[in-house]
This record gives structure tokens, C-alpha cells and sequence, in this order.
């Protein structure tokens, strides 16, 4: 799977647009499975792999980072890789590099003796196994960016349960985080990214509301759907009082598409220039017209049948005879993403739910051989990106996400990717310690 992702994302369209992307440095991380008690992944710079707006994506804003995953042994400790007698990694301290940032006793981490040089022996032991088997992976992967445990200096070094909390200080204004669901989802699906957002920012003036207005109907039109979740948000903040500072939103799935409509809508015009991060988990910003799985387009397609979805079929582009007339296309057209000063896309090429492509907003080779609705697609990707470019305070970025997942009927069809960056907690945690925190900073 994976080498039929690096070989296919080598083409000369894609190579064309990687190289006139200038990536900005970004950190490489450990990104863990669900089924597994310790993952190693890794991070290098990727390519973007889009073959439309060769000239005109400029580079400063765009960073690919790209996480790959490998079982490691029993052995391996959570936090720095580095062995008590072996240098630190250029760059860092030795000091920096063998304290966990979190600065939690040992324990936390593994069992500790009671004797000193039983715990020195037992930990110098675990640290030679998870060395060996980290530079096994790396050699095996060819890899030749940063693994997680390489990194010293994380995203936040605040303790998850600070010792003296101060009372928070509202008078500047409180940071808004909106969390949307996906299809069938609920106001709950998000709650594990609200818990290490809140664990490793506190203090960090944040207000979280967990959208429910569409839980109960997740097969609407888009149009109903963003006019629950502007009322929702706009109610909110009347109820509450809040005096507003910032507003992000997290997304999972469809619920990207709500986030972006809501946007366009004249009454959240006031709230534009206040928008700070959005966070898309697996967001089907492009639909769903490539997906590469007959499987599952086969069962969305029954769904939309049987329930009557009108979201599924915007999804699809079949909600009008005239590509550029359906929903996603004219959404495209619209502004929004450029007023964030952050543009997170999470994707993975594990969840065949979302097509890869469309979660990181780029061209694919089954849109480039489509002489009917390849041009309309290509259009969509430039009608996106082209404002994010332009936009001198906007920053994309893309997070590309391997998950060591358990040979399953989910895995197969690839939901549990798709809800593996909802429930993984593993995943998460390492995500914002490393680099998910900034954007909410």
C-alpha cells in the first residue's frame, strides 16, 4: 500500500506542482495505531501531488508533512528514543532529548523497580530495543525525515494537570472551537479532540460548542444542514454572552462541507475576521466522484436510495445534470478558507470512505483521464486553493496519516481509518503534542 502511494504520487503533473511548492520545516512525528500499545511512525517532507496550478501555487504557504506507521516492540517507550549513552540528536540537548515534555514521573510511562540500577538497567535495555527496531523502520522505509521520539521541543510543554491553574482572564475574548460531525455521527464523535486540545492548552481561553443541531438528520441537503449549524453557533454565543476573540473550527468527514457553507452565509459575515484554525479530519472537500473503492460507492449509493439522502447525492455530483451547477462546484466558487490564518488537512490513504485526493484538495489520475469531468474538477481545485495562495495571512498545511490498523471487514472496506482519527487516542495525543496545538495557540 504504501510503496503504490509513493510510485503513484511521482508523476510528472505531480512532480511539476511539488516543485514549485517551497515547503516550509515542520516537525516528524509518531503517530500511533488503535490495536496497538506503541507505534512508530515517521514524517518527511511529502509532495503534493496535484497536477493543475503548476505556476500559480506559491510555496510559502503550503507545508505536506507525511506520517508513516510500523509496529514496534513491547519495548518501546512513548517519548525520546535517545539511549543514556548514546549522543543527542543534532540540534537538541542531551538533556532536552531524554526528558518526556510532559515531565511525568518514569512511571507513567512503563514499569519502574524500586531499585535505581535495576530501573537504570530495565530502561537502558528498552531504549536499545526501541532503537534498534526505530532504525530497522527507518531503513526500511527509506525514510528521511524525523521519527516522533526524535523530537525534543513538541507543540506545548505544559503539564496535562498544571499544579496551580490562575483564574482565566476573559476580558480579551475567548477562543471558540466548533466541532462538527460527520454523516450518522453525533455531537460525542469529537469529544477525544476536545479532551487533548483542553489537557494541552490550559488556560488557553477555549470554549468548545459540540454541534448536535444535525445529529438527528445527517441525510439533509447541505443547504438545510448549514442553516442548523449557523443557528446553532449564532445561539450559542448569544445564550452564553461570549465575547468573541477567536473562532476555529474542527471538522470530521461531511460535516467539513457544513463548516465551509457556513462561511458563505451573510450572517457569520461578522464573524470573518475572526477566524483562526480549521482543522478538516478526513473532509470530502471534492466529494466523492473518484472514489477508488466500488464497494463502497456501491453502499453509498444504496443509502442515498434507501434514505433518501440529498447530501449524498451532492457528494456524488449528481444533484444536477451540469457538473458546474451542483453544490460542491458552486461552493468551490465562494470565498471562505482564505480568512483562516490556519488551513489543516488531515488525510489518509487507508480510509477509502473519503477519497484521499479530495480530504488534501488535489488532482488525481482518474480526474486527469476524464475528458468530461476532469476540466470541472480541475476548476474546483483551483477555485479552492487559488484564494489560500493569494491570502498572505493563510498558511496550508497537510497532514498525511498511516495507521497500523488490525486486518478487519472495517479495514477493508476503510471505515476504520476514516473514524481512526476520531477514537484513536493514541493518534491524537501525539498529533497535537507535536504539532495539532499550534494552530490553536
Amino acid at each position: 500500500m504504501q510503496e503504490d502511494f509513493y510510485s503513484s504520487s511521482r508523476t510528472s503533473g505531480e512532480e511539476s506542482l511539488s516543485q514549485s511548492i517551497k515547503l516550509v520545516p515542520d516537525f516528524c512525528y509518531r503517530v500511533p495505531a488503535p490495536s496497538e500499545t506503541s507505534t512508530e511512525f515517521g514524517s518527511m517532507q511529502g509532495e503534493c501531488g496535484s497536477s493543475l496550478a503548476d505556476e500559480t501555487l506559491e510555496s510559502r504557504k503550503t507545508v505536506d508533512v507525511v506520517n508513516l506507521s510500523v509496529s514496534c516492540t513491547a519495548t518501546c517507550l512513548p517519548f525520546s528514543s535517545v539511549l543514556k549513552e548514546t549522543p543527542a540528536v543534532v540540534g537538541f540537548s542531551a538533556k532536552q532529548a531524554v526528558i518526556p515534555i510532559t515531565r511525568q514521573p518514569l512511571g507513567s510511562f512503563g514499569v519502574v523497580s524500586s531499585n535505581s540500577d535495576e530501573m537504570d538497567e530495565e530502561t537502558n535495555e528498552r531504549m536499545l530495543n526501541f532503537y534498534q527496531a526505530k532504525e530497522k523502520f527507518k531503513k526500511e522505509m527509506k525514510i528521511e525525515g524525523f521519527l516522533y521520539s526524535d523530537v525534543s521541543v513538541l507543540a506545548s510543554d505544559i503539564p496535562y494537570f498544571p499544579p496551580e491553574e490562575e483564574e482565566e482572564n476573559l476580558e480579551d475574548g475567548i477562543h471558540l472551537v466548533v466541532c462538527v460531525h460527520g454523516l450518522d455521527g453525533n455531537s460525542a464523535d469529537l469529544r477525544l479532540v476536545k479532551t487533548f486540545i483542553e489537557l494541552g492548552l490550559p488556560g488557553g481561553k477555549l470554549d468548545f460548542l459540540m454541534s448536535e443541531r444535525n445529529q438527528t438528520d445527517t441525510f439533509a441537503d447541505f443547504d438545510t444542514m448549514t442553516d442548523r449549524l449557523l443557528d446553532e453557533i449564532i445561539q450559542h454565543i448569544q445564550l452564553y454572552n461570549l465575547s468573541i476573540s477567536r473562532i476555529s473550527f474542527i471538522g470530521h468527514s461531511l460535516g467539513n462541507v457544513i463548516i465551509r457553507s457556513v462561511l458563505t452565509r451573510p450572517r457569520f459575515r461578522y464573524y470573518l475576521n475572526k477566524l483562526h484554525t480549521f482543522l478538516s479530519l478526513s473532509g470530502p472537500h471534492l466529494g466523492t466522484l473518484y472514489n477508488n473503492s466500488t464497494l463502497v460507492s456501491t453502499g453509498l449509493w444504496l443509502m442515498q436510495k434507501l434514505k433518501k439522502s440529498g447530501s449524498l447525492l451532492q457528494l456524488t455530483f449528481r444533484d444536477n445534470a451540469d457538473l458546474r451547477k451542483c453544490f460542491l462546484y458552486q461552493l468551490s466558487q465562494k470565498t471562505g478558507l482564505q480568512y483562516f490564518k490556519n488551513v489543516v488537512l488531515v488525510a489518509s490513504p487507508q480510509d477509502r470512505y473519503v477519497p484521499f485526493h479530495s480530504a488534501r484538495i488535489e488532482m488525481c489520475k482518474n480526474a486527469l483521464k476524464d475528458r468530461h469531468a476532469g476540466p470541472v474538477y480541475a476548476e474546483m481545485i483551483n477555485n479552492l486553493l487559488q484564494p489560500l495562495i493569494g491570502a498572505k495571512d493563510c498558511t496550508l498545511i497537510r497532514h498525511n496519516v498511516f495507521h497500523a490498523l488490525p486486518n478487519t471487514a472495517n479495514t477493508l472496506i476503510g471505515r476504520a481509518a476514516h473514524i481512526a482519527v476520531l477514537d484513536s487516542e493514541l493518534f491524537l495525543e501525539k498529533f497535537f503534542l507535536v504539532a495539532g496545538l499550534n494552530y490553536f495557540k
